[in-house]
């Protein structure tokens, strides 16, 4: 037998200049998947060290970020630098936090180079915090945030010198304390606090823990610091609802500040200071309005006049959008936002003809009509639970099982059904009885002859008389069924008895 020949691995390949460029690649990982240990008495090898995150390019960070929304972007960069517990247990002081975490690395005391990539990859101008629970996560990632998290950020993109918008959008467990870092900003122009969405609903106020005592001074910090550009600012319902003396004074004070401007239309360039905007006491451009002794509330206290919630231009009471003659800025009636013709072009809700923006109008998908969110016109919207299609009542008419069960269809599956081509998606279906003019599905026609057979609908029972055999069979079945467990339960309370008498 001839044995395999015995190959020197020190030896010079003579093939080696003949192999292709995949097979030399083959062979190269190969063999740097082989870890050999070091000996005198082998081949000398280098030992390959494994990898980790921080041996990628610095074009592989830029790339992954570039999928991640800004404030996920801001967080990766915090975390290549050091881990949660670290940064969390810092101390945080707007006095001695460097512009770019030169306070975070405890070994080198300086951003990691990987930190460094990412920041450097976009100007961080906006920061909309809301952004992190539309990205599936489960549990909404803003409401695991905490003000060591939201300074963490700030710091970690040097915000008091390049944030120019920052939104903290249902970021719920924050007091306010982390936002130190934008104290005498002359950069920040717009700040959202809000926490949620407004809403004309009194019973959908935010839940949220962010202190009046600890933001006021940071904004009035940025209002009295010279040069600065804040011109919108979005507080909690909260506060405008309770309206203290400090919130009503730093109204003022921003109100005189946007004033001092002497801002212009953004269309037809007429000034919106002084009297123009004027509605009465405490209505300028801010509408810092307090009346204790009113018995209602207005919704719009503590909120700003002429000026487009999204672009933060300003507009006067009279331009109109030149498109249907309405004006350029408009309210919408659910969110309570307003928003000009340009950001958000609003629609009237064709029920109750007020103003409702896109995103919280809810639209007929066969005629294409919106409707607000309230509930006499939602009423007005349907789901036939035989076809699966919404839609208005202006377009179809629907018919609702009067019993318990609540169940509704379209007219299209209604007429289908009477005429015997029932639909193949689902056999329940609605009968309206000749006689006594009711609707009802067969099981809740059954439960209502079954109250009181004696007076029973001749009519109804001839609409069930196919499924009457059935549906006593059921009833006796389930009727034994429960006494069975009734039985079984008075048996187990005897031996009980029995056990704590012997």
């Amino acid at each position: 037998m001839i044995s395999d020949p015995v190959i020197d691995t020190d030896m010079p390949d003579a093939n080696a200049q003949t192999q292709t460029p995949q097979r030399q690649l083959e062979n190269n990982l190969q063999g740097a998947s082989t870890l050999t240990s070091t000996s005198s008495n082998t081949s000398k090898r280098r030992r390959i060290s494994s990898l980790g995150i921080f041996d990628l390019p610095d074009i592989a960070f830029v790339r992954i970020s570039s999928y991640l929304c800004t404030p996920s972007r801001a967080l990766l960069a915090l975390s290549l630098t050091c881990d949660s517990k670290s940064w969390r247990k810092y101390k945080w002081d707007n006095k001695n936090v460097s512009p770019i975490l030169a306070w975070a690395n405890v070994k080198r005391y300086e951003p990691s180079d990987q930190t460094k990539v990412i920041v450097a990859s976009q100007n961080w101008e906006s920061l909309d915090f809301g952004e992190l629970n539309d990205e599936g996560a489960g549990w909404p990632i803003g409401m695991r945030l905490n003000d060591n998290d939201i300074s963490g950020v700030l710091a970690c993109i040097n915000a008091k010198e390049n944030l120019k918008t920052l939104k903290i959008v249902g970021c719920f467990n924050i007091t306010g304390w982390g936002l130190q870092l934008l104290s005498e900003s002359v950069v920040l122009r717009d700040i959202d606090l809000a926490q949620k969405i407004y809403s004309r609903d009194p019973d959908d106020f935010e839940c949220d823990q962010l202190s009046e005592d600890v933001v006021l001074p940071i904004l009035n910090s940025v209002i009295n610091t010279p040069g600065n550009s804040l011109t919108l600012v979005q507080l909690p319902r909260r506060w405008r609802k309770a309206m203290s003396p400090e919130l009503h004074s730093f109204l003022v004070d921003y109100d005189r500040l946007l004033e001092s401007r002497q801002v212009r239309c953004s269309k037809c360039t007429v000034g919106l200071f002084g009297f123009y905007v004027g509605r009465g006491e405490g209505y300028g451009l801010v509408n810092c309005y307090n009346d204790p002794s009113g018995d209602e509330w207005d919704i719009g206290v503590g909120m700003q006049n002429n000026i487009c919630l999204k672009c933060t231009k300003f507009f006067c009471n009279e331009c109109d959008n030149g498109v249907d003659g309405k004006l350029m800025l408009r309210t919408c009636v659910e969110c309570i936002k307003t928003c000009c013709h340009d950001c958000d072009p609003m629609t009237k809700c064709v029920r109750c003809s007020f103003d409702v923006c896109v995103s919280c109008s809810i639209k007929c998908p066969n005629c294409e009509d919106r409707f607000c969110r309230s509930d006499d016109c939602l009423e007005y919207m349907r789901y036939c639970e035989t076809c699966e299609e919404e839609r208005c009542e202006r377009c179809t008419t629907f018919f609702a099982c009067e019993g318990h069960c609540g169940f509704v269809q379209c007219e299209d599956c209604y007429d289908e059904h009477l005429n015997k081509n029932q639909s193949k998606k689902s056999d329940y279906n609605l009968d309206r009885c000749e006689t006594c003019r009711t609707i009802f599905c067969a099981d809740c026609r059954y439960s209502k002859l079954r109250e009181d057979w004696g007076n029973a609908c001749a009519g109804c029972i001839k609409l069930i008389a196919g499924k009457l055999g059935k549906m006593i069979l059921k009833d006796k079945r389930d009727q034994e069924a429960k006494d069975r467990d009734i039985r079984r339960r008075h048996r187990e309370l005897e031996i009980e008895d029995l056990r704590m008498w012997s």
